[in-house]
């Protein structure tokens, strides 16, 4: 009964002591605040990234529209796309194109992008198209995106392939005028 009575004791003076309280909110809060603030960086990094592809698509899919490009080739569109976008790391390597007349498949229903587990590089759809015809053209890419911190976040609930990569996906359509 001594020992019990003691405990007790112990356990009221521990529950009356004020010291440290700060640090228990401290190391409470802490991580719920990290958490979004990693996750606000990350976003933030990822919708600059989305913009910046949607962007360099659309001015090398204008540069094809208006004529620009004779007889383009993959790897010059994929590097146009690039140089517009700007910030997209290893542009040329983690980019997938791929371009085909409205009406033929694209590719099934998800977008081929780069496998960074091999060194083939996948198969790919890229039909310039006619531009007698006018033909309807659609351009998509893939791009393979690093999360910033991808254990923390945002970045630690994003859909990832098996190299840790997300794929931002952007589309573009046009015609192809005639005499260009």
């Amino acid at each position: 009964m001594k020992f019990t009575r003691k405990s007790i004791n112990l356990l009221k003076r521990f529950a009356r002591d004020e010291e440290a309280s700060a640090t228990i909110e401290f190391v409470i809060l802490v991580p719920v605040v990290m958490w979004v603030v990693f996750s606000v960086i990350e976003s933030g990094w990822l919708a600059t990234e989305q913009t910046m592809l949607n962007r360099g698509l659309n001015l090398a899919v204008r540069d094809l529209r208006l004529g620009r490009r004779n007889n383009p080739t993959p790897a010059q569109i994929k590097q146009d796309i690039c140089d517009y976008a700007g910030i997209l790391r290893n542009c040329m390597s983690y980019l997938t194109l791929e371009l085909v007349k409205l009406g033929n498949p694209i590719g099934g229903n998800a977008a081929v992008c780069v496998d960074r587990s091999t060194t083939v590089n996948p198969v790919v759809t890229f039909n310039p198209g006619s531009h007698a015809e006018q033909d309807i053209m659609i351009a998509r890419v893939c791009y393979l995106v690093d999360p910033l911190i991808p254990g923390a976040g945002f970045g630690a609930a994003l859909p990832k392939d098996p190299t840790g990569a997300y794929h931002m996906v952007a589309f573009s359509a046009f015609v192809n005028e005639p005499g260009n």
